[in-house]
């Protein structure tokens, strides 16, 4: 018999105190008074032997009562139960295999392979295994129910068979969210396998390099009792550069000269080598007049690079000099300016102050990579060839009947046109393009003036004013606006209202645009939005809710999403994207972003209204292929482990003991030493009583 807690059985020695007591008893048990005595001295009653004990059950009782009360509390249990109901150990490993690009080094691949058969002949009949792949995403070739189905032969073959299969990607490395989802797949087998002694670990087979992305693990709680095997896979050569395009080409910053790229060479803290060439790659393969670059180990430089002289090409960098090659082409795409075409409607002087055109024509400035043309259509103008290309339509209330129609066909199409209320009848335009019966507009009665009080920031027209510095529109005073009546108008959507709730910009949907409505003009008569902060913002984003810049970015990194350009016809236009390896892909018309974007190189957005390119690239940071060291891993509080010991001493113990308290629960003797303790202090209190009854009488005989 063992005890779970001994340490209770000092709590025997308590039998002496009984002992005790009745060795050092000086009073005799009962007096008797006698009539005879009474003058006599009171003298303390000398004991023949001190030592005598009377009662010896009485006190064998007690004596046994301690005893079992100090064996409860110990919590006994017999060791042989621990032979007959352990379960066998066995170890629940998560394989994780690093398919970055950084594994696209050479060697580096082949190694990974090694190492992962030799972990699958170090697995156990009892081991339970889970294999997943991983770069920027997560995939599990085989999870730990699909291990147990398999017949016991089979799984090293198979699992052989899925690895040979692998080949390392164009993504960057997310290892912090392996990391996690090995621990997790541990942490939902646990609650399957009915198995409470084995033991869990996850084995990485990677090259850890520094640019591994490991920010998931700062808020994620590693689990006790799992442990990391990390099995670092090297390569021979040491040095390696990548290169990095640097461009603040905004559509809003000054104009850049395109006759020269700044590119941006990094180069590996752990570098053998310190001097590289940048070369503009031809058409057919080769390169030409290469350029000098001095870069230290674990720094980087921007450099200006001469551009090619074909200058609307494709064009492809490549950088010579180092041991790995994976990352050495970089590629580029023409930088084309955009000419944003934007059409007012309306018969007005664009040099007089007091008028809309006037603001309209200082806001759409020339910038870096936009060149705008703002023209103006009178009302007598048929005007159909200007609508129907213009990116941008303004109109106001002096529009002509037959344009009318060709603005219904541009909102139906997916265009979104602004109607900027200068009179209550620019109504009629509302209702005549979006074909309603009746509408109820009205000039709105303004005491001094009105503001806006409520502001729908979640919608995209109003999203870039979100921000708390950028959200207060107090100090836009309208002096005269149109009150319209939208309670009964179907589908209308008031994005901002002024502060007695009547609307200010309002959104009609028709077909696949809409109709922008702004119930007060911005020239001095009727506002100050023309003079406040909010004006050009505001327009630019009328800009971009219109699709204008959609697709207009041409550098993306491996796994991005790209925007898919929307075409302006009445029905969804048919679009297929290139990759760079001449595979098509059809794109749906539902489909606003392209996520197949897993390869580098040149894409072609095809389309009836043209084609576009945009350059994919490896993402810079996985270029930054110097290990980190394994160490890093235990800020998170991830224990580490070599390859043969998978726990410490103090886990194991930790087990142990948990084993023990789980089998003592289960036999629970203790029960019965208690009732055992019951039954034998009910028969020591019936026993004391019956020694300590009161003499009976006999006749003749005193109270």
């Amino acid at each position: 018999m063992n005890f779970l807690y001994p340490l209770f059985l000092a709590g025997i020695t308590a039998i002496s105190l009984p002992i005790i007591l009745h060795m050092i008893r000086r009073h005799t048990r009962k007096k008797v008074t006698f009539s005879s005595l009474m003058f006599l001295r009171t003298t303390i009653p000398r004991f023949k032997n001190r030592s005598r004990i009377e009662n010896l059950p009485l006190l064998i009782l007690r004596c046994i009562i301690l005893c079992l009360l100090a064996l409860v509390f110990s919590r006994p249990f017999f060791i042989r139960s621990v032979e007959d109901e352990q379960v066998p150990t066995g170890i629940r490993t998560v394989m994780l295999i690093d398919t970055s690009a950084s594994m696209r080094r050479t060697g580096m691949w082949t190694q990974a392979v090694g190492e992962a058969r030799s972990l699958l002949e170090e697995l156990e009949p009892l081991d339970r295994l889970c294999v997943i792949s991983f770069d920027n995403d997560t995939d599990t070739l085989t999870g730990f129910e699909a291990w147990s189905e398999l017949e016991p032969g089979r799984r090293v073959p198979m699992i052989i068979e899925e690895i040979s299969g692998l080949s390392p990607s164009w993504a960057s490395t997310n290892l912090g969210n392996a990391l996690i989802t090995a621990a997790e797949a541990i942490e939902d087998d646990e609650i399957n396998d009915q198995s409470k002694f084995r033991q869990n670990r996850i084995v990485l087979i990677s090259d850890l390099q520094q640019g591994s992305n490991i920010d998931a693990l700062n808020t994620y709680q590693w689990p006790q009792g799992t442990a990391l095997d990390v099995r670092l896979i090297t390569t021979g050569g040491k040095t390696n550069a990548a290169m990095q395009l640097v461009t603040n080409r905004d559509y809003l910053s000054p104009a850049e000269s395109d006759k020269q790229q700044r590119i941006r060479v990094t180069n590996c803290s752990d570098a053998t080598t310190e001097q590289f060439q940048l070369e503009w790659a031809e058409p057919s393969g080769t390169a030409n007049n290469p350029i000098d670059v001095y870069v230290p180990p674990g720094h980087s430089i921007v450099t200006n690079v001469s551009d090619k002289p074909n200058s609307g090409a494709v064009r492809k960098l490549i950088l010579k000099g180092d041991d790995h090659d994976f990352d050495n082409i970089l590629y580029l795409t023409p930088n084309l300016d955009r000419h944003v075409n934007i059409l007012y409607l309306g018969n007005e002087n664009p040099e007089h102050p007091e008028q809309m055109l006037y603001y309209l024509r200082r806001a759409f400035q020339p910038t870096g990579a936009l060149k705008f043309q703002l023209d103006s259509l009178q009302k007598d103008s048929p005007g159909e060839r200007e609508i129907l290309k213009a990116d941008l339509i303004i109109a106001t209330d002096s529009v002509g009947q037959e344009q009318i129609g060709h603005l219904r066909r541009a909102i139906e199409s997916g265009g979104r046109i602004l109607l900027t209320m200068k009179s209550v009848e620019a109504a009629e335009i509302i209702k005549t393009v979006l074909g309603l019966d009746n509408i109820d507009c009205r000039e709105a009665k303004v005491d001094e003036y009105a503001m806006l009080g409520s502001i729908d920031f979640e919608h995209p027209l109003l999203s870039p004013f979100s921000e708390s510095r950028y959200s207060d529109f107090t100090k836009i005073h309208f002096w005269k606006y149109r009150r319209i009546a939208i309670e009964n108008l179907q589908k209308a959507r008031a994005l901002a209202v002024f502060d007695n709730g009547d609307p200010a910009i309002i959104e009609f949907p028709l077909g696949r645009g809409s109709l922008l409505v702004l119930t007060s003009g911005w020239h001095p008569t009727d506002s100050q939005l023309a003079l406040s902060s909010k004006f050009v913002p505001l327009l630019y984003s009328l800009l971009e809710y219109n699709g204008l810049f959609n697709g207009q970015q041409s550098q993306y990194f491996v796994n991005d999403q790209v925007p898919i350009p929307q075409e302006r016809t009445p029905e969804p236009a048919n679009v297929r994207i290139r990759r760079p390896d001449n595979s098509l892909i059809d794109v749906k018309p539902e489909e606003k972003f392209f996520n197949r974007t897993e390869l580098p190189g040149i894409y072609t957005i095809e389309s009836p209204s043209g084609n576009r390119i945009f350059a994919v690239n490896i993402p810079a940071r996985e270029c930054l292929t110097t290990p980190m060291l394994p160490d890093e891993f235990e800020q998170f509080r991830i224990p580490l482990n070599d390859a043969l010991a998978i726990e410490t001493e103090h886990t194991q113990k930790a087990k142990l003991h948990s084993s023990i308290v789980d089998m003592e629960n289960r036999q629970k003797l203790w029960r019965y030493l208690l009732i055992a303790s019951l039954a034998v202090i009910i028969v020591e209190t019936w026993l004391a009583g019956w020694l300590t009854r009161p003499a009976v009488l006999t006749q003749g005989e005193e109270k």
